[in-house]
């Protein structure tokens, strides 16, 4: 089959607005908000408003590049595009949350919809990310990096990666909001919680759900990106901003 033709830089702002449509829609679920951006939802709420949504999830990115230059032991001026990417990427995905927010989502079947598709969308952004020169958002950045400097595969270091900032977003809801259902225990409260939204302040099945199955998708979405697709780059900006 013959190949078409991907711009990397093409692939980069598809990445940006998948991502900023696959968490808009995950979010608009009510499963829980994704491992990647729970923490950044527990920043916003916990401030009350002060900031939107998607200005907590690029100062969140950017406290997790200090991290990173930390675990991979090296600093790259290029890193801080990264920054550039997460500022670009918040506000689009507070636009994403104003277009989804028009999406009926009252029903168990819509919500599923609504998170099947988010998630699906989750994994082709990442997938596209870290197929161009560009920098990816923080997360998935903090993500390649590891696997180059380490020598393990994408995907491993993804899982990885994902079920970490799955129990970090759990301990610090209960940190910052307390043990939710858990502080009045009973099983019937939990599966009412689990089917009706969180378990936890912004953590759900959902949550739990795309820690263990975006990994996968997204050596799946890479492998079909490959097999379909030809990457290009243009040498000019590949020369000042590669990665």
């Amino acid at each position: 089959m013959k190949k078409r033709t991907l711009p990397e830089e093409i692939a980069y702002l598809l990445g940006i607005l998948c991502m900023a449509a696959g968490v808009a829609c995950v979010s608009a679920s009510n499963f829980g908000y994704s491992m990647i951006v729970a923490p950044a939802y527990l920043l916003f709420t916990k401030l009350g408003g002060l900031i939107s949504f998607g200005t907590a999830e690029y100062l969140f990115q950017g406290l997790l590049l200090i991290l990173m230059c930390v675990c991979v032991r090296r600093f790259r001026v290029q890193y801080l595009f990264s920054f550039i990417t997460a500022v670009v990427y918040g506000y689009t995905f507070d636009l994403m949350l104003w277009l989804v927010g028009a999406v009926p989502s009252d029903t168990l079947a819509s919500r599923i919809v609504l998170f099947a598709v988010g998630t699906a969308f989750i994994s082709i952004s990442v997938a596209l990310f870290v197929r161009t020169y560009l920098a990816p958002e923080v997360y998935e950045l903090f993500v390649r990096e590891l696997a180059v400097v380490y020598s393990i595969p994408f995907g491993r270091v993804k899982l990885s990666y994902d079920c970490i900032s799955c129990a970090f977003s759990i301990m610090l809801s209960v940190i910052l909001f307390g043990a939710g259902v858990f502080s009045d225990f009973s099983f019937t409260a939990l599966g009412e919680a689990i089917v009706s939204g969180y378990v936890l302040e912004g953590i759900g099945i959902g949550t739990v759900v795309a820690a263990l199955v975006n990994g996968p998708l997204i050596t799946l979405c890479g492998k079909w990106l490959d097999a379909h697709f030809e990457r290009t780059q243009n040498p000019k900006l590949a020369k000042y901003l590669a990665v």
